[in-house]
């Protein structure tokens, strides 16, 4: 069952750029935030997660625009698990505005590796199974 976790909030005057717009490299952030929450939602601490000895460095990010962003904007950041294969982790993002108009799309491609040595390896089973259930 796909599971998409929604969290909304309002665009902060410190994240514009000079033309007024909610700068680009913010919404890396916001992904992170729906990220994070959405995996807090089905069980899996990223605090946890680090202390047992797995990280989840990011491998690729990809944003596609429709419209802009603005200071004070009510905004809805929907994320979901796209696919979980191999050592890759792959997130699906969907940003909507006031109007309820979607305004962003994108991916974040994250990989299961160990803390220590930095190197990819497989996630245990436990979160395997946690993830497997909202695909």
């Amino acid at each position: 069952m796909k599971k998409i976790h929604e969290l909304q909030f309002k665009t902060r005057y410190a994240e514009t750029d000079q033309m007024g717009y909610i700068h680009h490299s913010i919404y890396a952030q916001y992904f992170e935030m729906g990220r994070i929450e959405l995996m807090h939602q089905i069980g899996i601490s990223y605090k946890k997660m680090e202390e047992e000895g797995f990280i989840l460095p990011v491998y690729a990010l990809f944003t596609k625009f429709f419209m802009p962003l603005t200071f004070d904007e009510l905004i809805t950041l929907k994320t979901f698990v796209k696919k979980l294969q191999g050592v890759r982790l792959v997130f699906g993002y969907e940003i909507y505005n006031e109007k309820n108009i979607k305004t962003t799309e994108g991916e974040v491609v994250l990989v299961f590796a160990d803390a220590q040595t930095g190197k990819p390896i497989r996630p245990p089973k436990n979160y395997i199974e946690k993830i497997e259930k909202i695909l």
